[in-house]
């Protein structure tokens, strides 16, 4: 008759539960002999050392900062009756019920268009002011200048500089001196602004 492994299992099941817990008895038993004793150690009190220190008999006391002096308390005012009626209050023009000022913006700046640029016929060189020599001023001043339609400096203003105000009034005033041949717009001479750089250098 062929037996299943159930019926196997079933008819083995008791011998292997025997096997295995005196298995594990014999482990227990191995290791619960051969684990050393336990000593219990005395409970020991940790010792500190105190280190005297020695005072003086008599500590001196400094004494007691100066008082400061407190300020005056402000007092309420007193109306009083015995005001003159000459004394007025001065006149001021606040209002408070004008309306508000509202600053001015700056007008943009003018925008002309070329395709050819302006060329230079006459260039001049700025005079050296002679405070400006006196006092060993150099530097570099950078002049926009706005040319008309016939070559000709109409405004000039400073766009930078590095130096004193003298200097910077003699490269305005040269600047004034320049002449140009205009700018042009398809062949149609036009307005337009350039840069003229001033260089102020001592010579020996």
């Amino acid at each position: 008759m062929t037996q299943t492994a159930e019926s196997i299992l079933r008819s083995r099941y008791m011998r292997h539960l025997e096997v295995t817990t005196a298995f594990a008895v014999v482990i227990h038993a191995i290791v619960f002999l051969a684990w050393p004793p336990y000593l219990p150690s005395p409970y020991e009190i940790e010792e500190k050392r105190l280190e005297v220190l020695n005072l003086p008999e008599a500590i001196e006391i400094p004494p007691p900062p100066a008082e400061v002096e407190r300020p005056e308390l402000a007092q309420e005012a007193i109306i009083s009756d015995d005001v003159s009626d000459d004394a007025t209050i001065a006149p001021t023009e606040y209002n408070p019920f004008a309306p508000p000022v509202i600053p001015s913006r700056p007008e943009p700046e003018a925008f002309y268009a070329f395709d050819s640029p302006p060329e230079v016929l006459r260039s001049v060189e700025p005079e050296y002011p002679e405070r400006a020599r006196e006092a060993e001023a150099e530097g570099d001043v950078l002049v926009e200048v706005t040319i008309d339609e016939n070559g000709r400096v109409i405004s000039a203003r400073v766009i930078a500089s590095d130096t004193i105000a003298a200097l910077e009034e003699a490269a305005l005033d040269a600047a004034y001196e320049y002449l140009f041949k205009p700018a042009r717009q398809a062949d149609v001479p036009v307005k337009c602004r350039v840069v003229i750089p001033f260089s102020f250098t001592l010579r020996d």
